[in-house]
């Protein structure tokens, strides 16, 4: 049974966001996305998250292997400082179970979902504390820290299937690589593609460009660096490049025998930094 104190600290979060309009467009928990409010829910999250504290114009995705942690504390970037959860906003595939850690930044702090789906108490300091949500339902989840919402600690995990192509061996290795949206760029008609290292696309430094492309067997593609350090590394066959840093082409291959290459850049793995080609 809940305390009637937690329904009206709820309510007021609720009624206070909608009020101001922020969740005009959103869709709602479990809609299911098209082509046509997706794009509106796009922009209503870019809205919801453009003066969130540690927000800094990036959805980190996340694989459906993912636990995802976000940081709540104290964040201190380029554009927003002062208490945030961090990362900001967050994408994941249902099912995933999300996970918050307080640091040691001493203001008290809580999650609460603007739509009542999730909500991790009163407020609290203790460094370690730790929440956990399971999302199974499609959609856009937009929370708040209480104490420190008007201040921009808000928040958001948007639920959404992976993105889907042809080659599902891609999608798997691609599943948590912010620019993949399920596009193999078709270069069989290419004599020498070129793959940007490193590309600013205004989602990360840490990236392919293109991340996913098919090629003809028989073609020599291109790797060029925009700066570094970058070290390729390709996880179906010996075929990898040194620690380059230099901006141009640092690496290239003649890729003979069909099948799909996945590779990474070995400092930035983690983060993202993966892309693959397919050899037909």
């Amino acid at each position: 049974m809940h305390d009637p104190s937690d329904w009206s600290r709820r309510e007021f979060v609720t009624t206070a966001l909608v009020g101001t309009g922020a969740l005009a467009g959103c869709l709602a928990r479990g809609e299911e996305p098209s082509a046509t409010n997706e794009h509106a829910d796009a922009a209503c999250l870019d809205d919801w998250l453009a003066d969130a504290n540690g927000y800094e114009g990036v959805i980190e995705r996340y694989g459906p292997d993912d636990t995802p942690t976000v940081t709540v504390g104290e964040y201190r970037g380029t554009h927003h400082e002062g208490a945030a959860f961090d990362p900001a906003g967050i994408r994941v595939p249902p099912g995933t179970t999300v996970r918050w850690e307080w640091s040691d930044h001493d203001d008290p702090a809580n999650v609460v979902a603007v739509d009542g789906a999730f909500d991790s108490g009163g407020p609290v300091s203790a460094h370690g504390t730790t929440f956990s949500h399971t999302f199974e339902d499609r959609g856009t989840y937009r929370y708040v820290s209480e104490p420190s919402r008007d201040d921009g600690m808000y928040g958001a995990v948007v639920v959404a299937d992976p993105p889907s192509s042809d080659y599902p061996a891609v999608d798997d290795w691609l599943a948590d690589v912010n620019i993949y949206d399920g596009t193999v760029v078709d270069w069989r008609d290419y004599p020498s593609p070129v793959v940007t290292v490193g590309s600013a696309e205004g989602e990360s430094e840490f990236t392919f460009s293109p991340p996913a492309a098919r090629v003809s067997a028989g073609t020599t593609v291109r790797w060029v660096w925009t700066g570094g350090p970058h070290q390729i590394s390709f996880e179906d066959a010996d075929i990898g490049s040194a620690v380059e840093t230099d901006p141009g082409v640092r690496f290239e291959h003649t890729f003979e025998e069909p099948g799909v290459y996945r590779y990474a850049c070995a400092p930035h793995h983690s983060l993202g930094a993966k892309g693959a080609l397919v050899v037909e």
